[in-house]
C-alpha cells in the first residue's frame, strides 16, 4: 500500500507511505465545496493501491454469545443480531472469537458497525466509480481499533487480556482485548482545551469502564491497564489511575513495536504488514472487486485462447513443412525410376540380344524391387486369389524371376512368397486349403502353407507361369 485514505468525522486525509514514515500528503474538508473535486483529481492520476481506514468516535463493538447450531442458523442468527443491535448502520461486521474454559458451548462472536453511515459513503461512492474504471485498487474497509488488534496480536509482551488506553489530541481511546482479540472499544473525545484539564474526565470514565466489563462478563477481577502515550506526558498521565491497587503501565508508544507517536500513525503502519485486518462488509467495494475478477478472468481467457490458436498454427505450419518435405522426396524417388526405365528401353532397343527378354528381365526385376513393386501379372495373380477371399490380408509379397532351362520351348516362370493375415476368426488350416485350392484352379500350380503356430498368420509359397515373350530377331 503507497496510500492510506482515513475517513474521520471532518472528512477524508490522505496519507503517503515513505521510507522514512508517513506524510500528509492531502486533507479535504466534507464542508469545502471543492472537497469532491479535489478529491476527484487526486483519484484521476497515477494508478494506486490504497488502504481505506474508518476512524470515528461512534464506532461500535458488542460481544454476542451464540448457542451451537449450524453454520446456515448462525448466519441468519447473526444477521438478527446485528439489526437488533445496530439497526441504521450500513457498514457491519462479525468475526468470531476464541472461546475462554468459562465461556461453556456458547459461541462468541464481535459485532461491529459504522452507525454514521452517510460520512462514509460519500467516499466510498466516489472511490467505487473510480475502482470500476481501474484507476484505483481499494481492497476493503477496516478500522482503526482492527488495525490496533493486528499490531496487538504481535506484541508477545504485552498481557494476553487488559485494557489499552490510547491517547492523542481528539481524546481518549479505550480498547479491551480478551485472549489478544479485539473485544470491546470507545472513543472520550476531550473535555477541555488542554490535556491537563481532560484528566479528570477521563478517570471518570476509566473508573465506569472497568465497573462495566465484570458486568458484561467480559473479564474476571481488575484487568491490567496499558496506557500509550508518549513519553514526556507519563507524569500527568499517573493521575488516570483509578485506584492504588489498579496495575497499570505506561508504554512509550514511540519505542514499541511498530509504533509511532500517535495510534492513528501506529494503525496506519499495519496497512503495509502481512496478513489481512478484520474489515467491514461495503457493497461499493463489493461490486469492484467482482467487476475487477470478471475483467481479469475475461483477460486470461482471452489470452488462453489466443495462445492455444498460436500454438496450433505452429502446430499445423510444422506438420504443413514436413508434409512438403516428404512430397518432394517422393517426387524425387519418382523421377529418378523413370529414367532408369527410360534409359533401360534405350539400351534395349540400340543393343539388341538375343537373349532380350531374360536380360531385361533380370533389370527390371531389380529395379522393382527396390520400389517394392512386382510385374503386373503377378499383382493381378495376387489380387484374384484375395479377390475371393475377403477374411484374408496381404502383409509382404516376395517374388523372383526362375531361371529357364535353355530350350526355346520353355515357359518363364518366377516363385512367389506370400505373407497372409487372417480376420473374422478363419482357423488358419482352413484357410490355406481354400487359398491353395483356389490358386490350383486358376494358375495349376500347387501352393504351399506354413502355419505361424499361435498366430492367425499365413506364409504360402508357390510359382507362376508368366506369359511368354518373343525374342527381338
Amino acid at each position: 500500500m503507497k496510500h492510506s485514505l482515513v475517513i474521520n468525522s471532518q472528512g477524508l486525509d490522505i496519507w503517503r507511505h515513505t521510507a522514512s514514515g508517513i506524510e500528509l500528503e492531502m486533507k479535504l474538508d466534507a464542508d469545502d465545496k471543492r472537497a469532491w473535486a479535489k478529491f476527484q483529481d487526486w483519484l484521476v492520476g497515477e494508478r494506486r493501491r490504497c488502504a481505506l481506514v474508518a476512524d470515528l468516535p461512534d464506532e461500535r463493538h458488542a460481544i454476542e454469545r451464540l448457542p451451537h447450531t449450524s453454520r446456515t442458523d448462525r448466519l441468519q442468527l447473526i444477521e438478527r443480531k446485528l439489526a437488533q443491535r445496530f439497526p441504521d448502520a450500513a457498514f457491519t461486521s462479525a468475526v468470531p472469537l476464541p472461546v475462554a474454559p468459562k465461556d461453556g458451548a456458547a459461541k462468541l462472536v464481535l459485532l461491529s458497525a459504522l452507525p454514521r453511515s452517510s460520512s462514509i459513503s460519500i467516499w466510498l461512492d466516489m472511490l467505487g466509480e473510480t475502482g470500476i474504471q481501474g484507476r484505483i485498487n481499494v481492497p476493503r474497509l477496516t478500522s482503526v481499533p482492527f488495525l490496533v488488534e493486528h499490531w496487538y496480536c504481535r506484541q508477545r509482551t504485552f498481557p494476553p487480556q487488559c485494557l489499552l488506553l490510547a491517547l492523542g489530541a481528539g481524546g481518549m481511546r479505550q480498547i479491551f482485548f480478551r485472549q489478544r482479540r479485539l473485544a470491546f472499544s470507545r472513543v472520550i473525545t476531550a473535555k477541555a482545551a488542554t490535556f491537563a484539564g481532560s484528566i479528570p474526565a477521563y478517570r471518570d470514565e476509566l473508573t465506569q469502564t472497568l465497573a462495566w466489563l465484570p458486568s458484561q462478563r467480559l473479564v474476571e477481577g481488575t484487568p491490567p491497564i496499558l496506557v500509550l502515550a508518549v513519553e514526556a506526558d507519563f507524569p500527568l498521565l499517573r493521575e488516570l489511575i483509578p485506584s492504588p491497587n489498579s496495575a497499570m503501565d505506561f508504554i512509550d508508544i514511540a519505542r514499541c513495536s511498530g509504533g509511532d507517536t500517535d495510534i492513528l500513525s501506529l494503525a496506519l503502519r499495519e496497512t503495509r504488514h502481512g496478513g489481512s485486518p478484520n474489515y467491514y462488509d461495503c457493497p461499493q467495494l463489493r461490486r469492484v472487486r467482482q467487476f475487477t475478477a470478471a475483467r481479469r478472468a475475461i483477460w486470461a481467457i482471452t489470452v488462453t485462447t489466443f495462445a492455444i490458436g498460436l500454438a496450433s498454427a505452429a502446430a499445423r505450419a510444422v506438420d504443413a513443412a514436413h508434409l512438403r518435405q516428404e512430397t518432394e522426396q517422393l517426387i524425387a524417388e519418382q523421377r529418378k525410376l523413370q529414367n532408369e526405365l527410360e534409359k533401360l528401353g534405350a539400351e534395349a532397343i540400340a543393343e539388341p540380344s538375343a537373349d532380350f527378354p531374360d536380360d531385361w528381365f533380370d533389370k527390371a526385376e531389380n529395379l522393382v524391387r527396390d520400389a517394392g513393386v512386382a510385374p503386373i501379372d503377378i499383382l493381378q495373380a495376387v489380387a484374384g486369389l484375395l479377390d475371393k477371399a475377403p477374411w484374408a490380408r496381404l502383409e509382404s509379397l516376395a517374388w523372383k524371376k526362375l531361371p529357364t532351362q535353355g530350350l526355346a520351348e520353355s515357359v518363364p516362370s518366377a516363385s512367389i512368397e506370400l505373407e497372409i493375415s487372417l480376420t473374422d476368426n478363419e482357423p488358419p488350416q482352413t484357410a490355406a486349403d481354400r487359398l491353395a485350392s483356389s490358386w490350383q484352379q486358376q494358375h495349376g500350380s500347387a501352393m504351399k502353407a506354413h502355419i505361424e503356430p499361435g498366430m492367425a498368420r499365413l506364409r504360402l509359397d508357390t510359382t507362376l507361369a508368366l506369359p511368354s515373350q518373343e525374342k527381338v530377331p
